[in-house]
């Protein structure tokens, strides 16, 4: 019986889980996802370690001048994979285009990360092309890694694996206890059991005894 009810409350537990879904941790922080410096031009990319699949994370463009600038593009697309193996683009982002600036800019872009979003590293292309003091500067097409994007699936699974591990220790840890109680009262039954055999094996012998030095009649 006691086998039958650990099944039944495993089977329960875990169609309550099936139906109820983690609580999905926020964003971590930003951290820097692209960092360059030349001719001039010092371009830094932030945004978040890791996100879950519907989120909407800020990707954090910096340009700086170190010296007067025309600047033609800086132009950053992103992108992430759908059935782990179609590319989607998430953002196309156009930081400046054709501007003189001597200082920095910096904006902040968000970026939503589809809801059906396959797990694995989201990633970015940057592009662009200026003039340093009429001379024309260039940087190819370059690819960074983005935001990690987790697998809500897994960590459902891992999450439920372990209430139900836990349950499951529970419960064990009770039938352990419950078979402790009950050899115990089976050990008490059988020393009292010893001793009332114990007591009436001594009666029995007692009123033999007794029988046996009782005077015999004398018939005259």
């Amino acid at each position: 019986m006691f086998k039958k009810a650990c099944i039944m409350a495993l089977c329960a537990l875990l169609v309550t889980l099936a139906f109820s879904g983690i609580v999905q941790a926020a964003p971590e922080d930003a951290s820097s996802v692209y960092d360059l410096e030349y001719g001039g031009l010092k371009v830094d990319i932030l945004a978040p370690t890791q996100a879950y699949p519907g989120d909407t994370i800020t990707v954090t463009v910096n340009a700086e001048a170190i010296t007067p600038l025309f600047v033609k593009y800086i132009r950053v697309t992103l992108y992430g994979a759908l059935n782990a193996t179609d590319n989607v683009t998430l953002r196309e982002i156009t930081h400046l285009e054709n501007k003189s600036f001597s200082s920095s800019y910096e904006m902040q872009y968000n970026v939503t990360i589809p809801s059906n979003m396959s797990p694995g590293l989201t990633f970015g292309i940057i592009s662009c092309e200026w003039e340093l003091m009429g001379a024309p500067q260039k940087i190819p097409q370059s690819g960074f890694p983005l935001t990690y994007v987790r697998n809500v699936d897994l960590e459902e699974l891992q999450t439920e694996y372990e209430q139900l591990n836990a349950t499951y220790q529970s419960m064990l840890q009770n039938q352990t206890n419950l078979e402790s109680n009950l050899q115990g009262e089976v050990d008490s039954t059988r020393n009292l059991m010893y001793i009332f055999v114990a007591t009436t094996v001594v009666a029995s012998v007692t009123v033999l005894v007794l029988l046996m030095r009782k005077p015999k009649k004398i018939w005259i």
